[in-house]
Protein backbone atom coordinates (compact mmCIF):
# COMPACT_ATOMS: atom_id res chain seq x y z
CA UNK A 1 0.00 0.00 0.00
CA UNK A 2 1.58 3.17 -0.88
CA UNK A 3 1.30 6.44 1.04
CA UNK A 4 -0.85 9.43 0.15
CA UNK A 5 2.30 11.76 0.37
CA UNK A 6 1.31 14.73 -2.12
CA UNK A 7 0.51 17.31 0.91
CA UNK A 8 4.16 15.86 2.30
CA UNK A 9 7.03 18.15 1.08
CA UNK A 10 10.26 16.21 0.05
CA UNK A 11 13.80 16.83 1.15
CA UNK A 12 14.85 19.41 -1.11
CA UNK A 13 11.74 21.53 -0.47
CA UNK A 14 12.07 21.29 3.40
CA UNK A 15 15.50 21.62 3.23
CA UNK A 16 15.22 24.83 1.31
CA UNK A 17 12.56 25.96 3.69
CA UNK A 18 14.91 25.41 6.74
CA UNK A 19 17.83 27.26 5.05
CA UNK A 20 15.59 30.04 4.35
CA UNK A 21 14.13 30.02 7.78
CA UNK A 22 17.77 30.07 9.28
CA UNK A 23 18.84 32.87 7.05
CA UNK A 24 15.46 34.84 8.08
CA UNK A 25 16.49 34.43 11.79
CA UNK A 26 20.04 35.27 11.63
CA UNK A 27 18.90 38.75 10.47
CA UNK A 28 17.09 39.20 13.74
CA UNK A 29 20.30 38.30 15.84
CA UNK A 30 21.87 41.56 17.53
CA UNK A 31 25.18 41.25 16.78
CA UNK A 32 28.25 42.79 18.84
CA UNK A 33 30.22 45.35 17.49
CA UNK A 34 33.73 44.46 16.47
CA UNK A 35 35.10 47.34 19.79
CA UNK A 36 32.80 45.16 22.09
CA UNK A 37 34.18 41.90 20.67
CA UNK A 38 37.79 42.40 21.11
CA UNK A 39 37.25 44.39 24.52
CA UNK A 40 35.52 40.95 25.52
CA UNK A 41 38.36 38.83 23.54
CA UNK A 42 41.16 41.05 25.95
CA UNK A 43 38.99 40.53 29.07
CA UNK A 44 39.03 36.59 28.21
CA UNK A 45 42.63 36.17 27.53
CA UNK A 46 43.86 38.56 31.06
CA UNK A 47 41.29 36.75 32.82
CA UNK A 48 42.97 33.09 31.43
CA UNK A 49 46.86 34.13 31.85
CA UNK A 50 45.77 35.18 35.63
CA UNK A 51 44.26 32.21 36.09
CA UNK A 52 47.01 29.87 34.74
CA UNK A 53 49.60 32.45 37.20
CA UNK A 54 47.71 31.72 40.20
CA UNK A 55 47.85 27.54 39.24
CA UNK A 56 51.07 27.37 38.70
CA UNK A 57 52.04 29.40 41.88
CA UNK A 58 49.58 27.59 44.03
CA UNK A 59 51.14 24.11 42.33
CA UNK A 60 54.69 25.34 42.80
CA UNK A 61 54.32 25.79 46.59
CA UNK A 62 52.08 23.08 46.93
CA UNK A 63 54.84 20.37 45.76
CA UNK A 64 57.50 22.45 47.78
CA UNK A 65 55.69 22.26 50.99
CA UNK A 66 54.49 18.79 49.74
CA UNK A 67 58.22 17.82 49.06
CA UNK A 68 59.70 19.21 52.42
CA UNK A 69 57.14 17.21 54.15
CA UNK A 70 57.72 14.03 52.79
CA UNK A 71 61.98 14.25 52.34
Amino acid sequence: MAQDTEGTPNIAQRTVHFVRDVWDEMHKVNWTSRAQLWQTTKVVIIGTLLMAAYLYIADYLFAAVLTRFLD
